[in-house]
């Protein structure tokens, strides 16, 4: 078998692994726009930060990479298979765009470590002083949904609310969202949950973030392969297309 037949069909086989890809990605963009939960705690995480995205723009920007890489799947496998030097010259560029855009996500992402690690926490913790237990509104919305989906209380424990003054005001009572059990509904602090909510995320989402790097740079591995290919069976095609 040829160097320029080898080629042709890695080039075919690593792309249909892409275009599955592309369709993990679309899935993902579409659990991310209707998946209440997931919602709440971006919701939670996005307040008073220039750097953490709103909830919705993660999905659209989830859905637009999924559906670049399938239109990068389907030129690559159009090329491949006409022996097309357009079609292969459109694809290089187009897998050189999505690799430049996944690094862009990549130093996103570390910059974004910072704003987590420093700041969130105290931010969140100033805005536990606010919390209304009378009249709650988007933030005290959040902050329930995600105490009771990670069974956590307060930002580092429940401790965060003796400052607030409606814990005060209604008898050092904690949000009914802190407590499993309540009595006669009320949460009492000897009931709350221990655990404070930026560890319980935290911890969630670094099980998480293993799995995606991972995904992240076998992903990589299999575009910087199927550019070769590309690259190569391009090289190896005398002529321009030809659509008759």
């Amino acid at each position: 078998m040829s160097c320029c037949s080898c080629a042709k069909h890695l080039l075919i086989f690593f792309n249909l692994i892409i275009w599955l890809t592309g369709g993990a990605f679309l899935s993902c963009g579409i659990l991310v726009l209707f998946k209440r939960d997931l919602n709440e705690l971006f919701s939670l995480l996005s307040h008073d930060s220039r750097l953490i995205p709103s909830f919705h723009n993660i999905g659209y920007i989830l859905l637009g990479v999924g559906a670049l890489i399938f239109i990068v799947g389907l030129l690559g496998c159009c090329g491949s298979v006409r022996g097309s030097r357009s079609l292969l010259g459109l694809y290089v560029f187009f897998i050189i765009l999505v690799m430049g855009g996944e690094l862009i996500i990549a130093m996103y992402t570390v910059l974004l470590s910072d704003e987590w690690d420093a700041r969130l926490p105290k931010t969140l913790q100033k805005r536990i002083l606010t919390y209304n237990y009378s009249t709650p509104q988007r933030f005290e919305r959040d902050l329930d949904g995600v105490q009771r989906q990670f069974a956590c209380c307060g930002i580092d424990g429940p401790l965060d609310f003796q400052y607030n003054p409606d814990y005060k005001l209604f008898d050092r009572h904690l949000p009914p969202s802190c407590c499993m059990s309540l009595l006669n509904g009320i949460c009492l602090e000897v009931d709350a949950y221990r655990t404070g909510c930026y560890q319980a995320v935290n911890d969630h989402i670094h099980f998480y973030s293993k799995l995606i790097v991972a995904a992240g740079l076998s992903i990589a591995l299999i575009e910087l392969t199927a550019l070769i290919s590309a690259v190569c069976l391009c090289r190896n095609t005398l002529y321009d297309d030809d659509f008759d």
